[in-house]
């Protein structure tokens, strides 16, 4: 009962925070502009108070353009993006924004926001020859919960587990994650106990909430020698999955971080190695789409035609309830399907032969796109090699862009490589 009223209490409290901040569970999701940067700090000095502005705000483009193009890119290919210059920069970024403005007669200080421009941003990628993605996945709501010793946290406080999500930028990625508001309804739709069950009807209520298919349960497991052990569940409504992995630090609040930090990354990386855009690689796909007026054929096409891997849709036969087309497409079938299911267009082989259709709900690509199997191409013209899948990673079982991403996070907080 004590414990109970605690807890009502703190959300209580919470509660009225919120509805000072008129926060809401849709605030919560935060920005998910993949082009824009935000927080780019310059110090920039020059002969006059003009000129270290000058200097200050081509420097913030340098630095936003540079974010973007690693954003979009795998790990293993930043060596091959060229080093950015101040034309090439300007040339990218569509406008800024500063705040926190300071000036000296020689001396200029500012925060940037900075949103760069989407065509310019997949033409110098596309002249660089390296593999992209700017396709997002499907927004997850993570809920962090923390077993410590005789204490087991999700929405009360102190959580160290929650606070190092909050600090590692979840804004703008190509993986979209959310944290909970924590508030009275977050309370009442579920706890700790039964978030850890990792079951789809013990999280469906607080998905609801937040408008996701997706929820991710990070349970860490944290001691006094600063051993964070996190078992991170992906639960959907067809099922759920789960990893586990080790972090260390010399306090749990540090061991945190890197856990945070780590499974942030190596999401965002598996997520670019299934869906990045080879050019170079194209084939020709065959598929038939069915519709049922063509108000939806019409958003079917405007759908594939926004999916970053299609390069071009023509149109071979067309009907009243159907079409026949080829498209061109750059990168391998899963990759296709990943980026269609992200658009609500459902993407299945059967006996051979692709049928697209509208996804009445969000889908699994896997469930339908062997990643393993070769993909149908038609008439043989076109470049039809499929893009090599990684390999395994040296002494795991990550995919090498992800372990890659892992050695990053590791060697980034002192510890070292495996």
């Amino acid at each position: 009962m004590v414990q109970h009223a605690k807890r009502l209490l703190s959300a209580l409290g919470v509660l009225l925070v919120c509805i000072g901040g008129a926060a809401t569970a849709a605030s919560a999701q935060g920005s998910s502009d993949v082009y824009t940067v935000t927080g780019v700090s310059v110090d920039a000095t020059g002969a006059d108070a003009e000129q270290a502005r000058s200097v200050a705000l081509a420097d913030a483009r340098i630095k936003a353009s540079d974010e973007v193009l690693r954003r979009f890119t795998l790990y293993e290919d930043w060596p091959r993006l060229p080093e950015l210059d101040a034309q090439t920069a300007e040339l990218l970024v569509a406008g800024i924004g500063v705040a926190n403005e300071r000036a000296s007669a020689t001396r200029y200080i500012a925060d940037v926001t900075a949103r760069l421009n989407p065509q310019a941003v997949r033409d110098h990628l596309r002249r660089t020859g390296v593999r992209f993605t700017e396709n997002q996945a499907a927004p997850s709501l993570l809920l962090p919960v923390l077993d410590t010793p005789g204490v087991r946290v999700l929405f009360d406080e102190p959580n160290p587990w929650r606070a190092a999500w909050e600090q590692t930028g979840l804004a703008n990625s190509l993986v979209p994650i959310s944290l909970p508001l924590g508030d009275l309804q977050d309370f009442s739709a579920i706890d700790a106990g039964s978030a850890i069950t990792a079951d789809w009807p013990a999280v469906a209520q607080i998905a609801a909430r937040y408008n996701v298919e997706q929820v991710l349960v990070a349970h860490a497991r944290g001691d006094e020698t600063g051993q964070l052990e996190v078992t991170l569940h992906r639960v959907t409504p067809t099922g759920s999955e789960s990893t586990v992995r080790t972090f260390s630090g010399a306090t749990v609040e540090e061991a945190a971080a890197a856990g945070a930090e780590g499974i942030r990354n190596s999401l965002i990386a598996s997520w670019k190695t299934q869906n990045a855009v080879a050019f170079g690689l194209e084939q020709i796909v065959s598929a038939s789409v069915e519709f049922t007026s063509l108000a939806e054929w019409a958003a079917i096409r405007s759908r594939l035609n926004a999916a970053s891997i299609v390069q071009g849709l023509d149109v071979v036969a067309m009907s009243p309830r159907g079409a026949q087309i080829n498209l061109r497409v750059a990168g391998p079938m899963p990759a296709l399907a990943a980026n269609l299911s992200q658009r609500q267009i459902r993407l299945v082989e059967e006996a051979g032969f692709w049928t697209i259709t509208v996804a009445t709900a969000m889908t699994t690509p896997q469930a339908d796109v062997r990643p393993d199997a070769a993909a149908p191409v038609s008439g043989g013209n076109a470049n039809t090699a499929p893009v090599p899948r990684p390999s395994p990673a040296a002494g795991g079982d990550l995919p090498a862009d992800e372990a890659t991403a892992d050695r990053l996070t590791r060697q980034n907080i002192g510890s070292q490589a495996p």
